[in-house]
């Protein structure tokens, strides 16, 4: 077997002490995080390096939860700075539609991640668990897909590179955090998976620089020209607080399942 294959085969391990581990979300941003926890009852607070956990009880049942901050670098540091051995980990959040038909608020549940600039890396993901979750999906009556994530380094928003990112990886939604977060669970050897919501879809404008709406406070004569960026960047804020409260009910039902160790 070729070391391609041996990537796009690997699977998590098994051994692990389950008994005194507890389950792991991880989130990029404070709002994605923010409907979530407030269902949850925080005991423990604590920083290392730039992410924040929390340790937290819901229904009498221990969970870690962890924002760890955008990008692939501070999400793979935020699981390698884990004080406890987590007994399964869940990537959380939104994503960006590459796929046709995938639209605003749709759930995407990963069974497979795949980096950005490299297609042949693929990492699958236990069955298991990704039916498990798959199958909360369900009970809340979610729209979802279990279908392959990409994670990008940098955000894409472009028409143009989300579809050539689509035939490139075959993933139907790009990130900028769950491979990597992946990538550091494989080593510990506990299962793994991802669920984004849809947060923009692939006919969604490009969000423009921040730097060109500064700059309308400045120039007043620009605001005609940079209005039409501001409402951009208005609708979707307003799309992404709307769907992220969809992410809460469905990690609920899962952990009330007792599929997470």
């Amino acid at each position: 077997m070729t070391g391609k294959s041996q990537r796009v085969l690997y699977r998590l391990g098994t051994g692990m002490n389950r008994e005194k581990n507890i389950p792991c979300f991880v989130f990029p941003l404070g709002m994605e995080l923010a409907p979530f926890l407030h269902r949850l009852e925080v005991k423990r607070r604590w920083k290392v390096g730039r992410a924040t956990y929390r340790e937290a009880f819901f229904e009498g049942r221990t969970i870690l939860v962890v924002r760890c901050g955008i990008g692939p670098a501070r999400a793979a540091e935020a699981v390698q700075n884990l004080r406890e051995h987590p007994s399964a980990v869940l990537s959380v959040g939104t994503a960006g539609a590459l796929a046709p038909g995938l639209v605003v608020g749709e759930l995407v549940v990963a069974s497979e991640t795949v980096p950005a600039d490299d297609a042949g890396s693929v990492l699958k993901w236990r069955p298991e668990l990704v039916a498990a979750l798959a199958q909360a999906c369900r009970e809340e009556g979610a729209p979802h897909r279990v279908a392959r994530l990409a994670t990008a380094t940098a955000a894409v928003f472009a028409r143009t590179a989300r579809e050539d990112l689509h035939r490139s990886t075959g993933a139907e939604a790009v990130d900028m955090e769950s491979h990597a977060i992946g990538s550091a669970v494989a080593k510990l050897g506990v299962p793994f998976t991802a669920l984004r919501v849809i947060s923009d879809d692939l006919h969604a404008p490009p969000l423009p620089q921040l730097a060109g709406l500064r700059r309308v406070w400045r120039t007043p004569l620009a605001l005609p020209r940079e209005l039409a960026g501001f409402w951009r960047w208005k609708s979707f804020l307003r799309d992404f607080r709307r769907v992220v409260t969809i992410l809460p009910p469905v990690l609920l039902r899962l952990i009330r399942s007792g599929q997470l160790g």
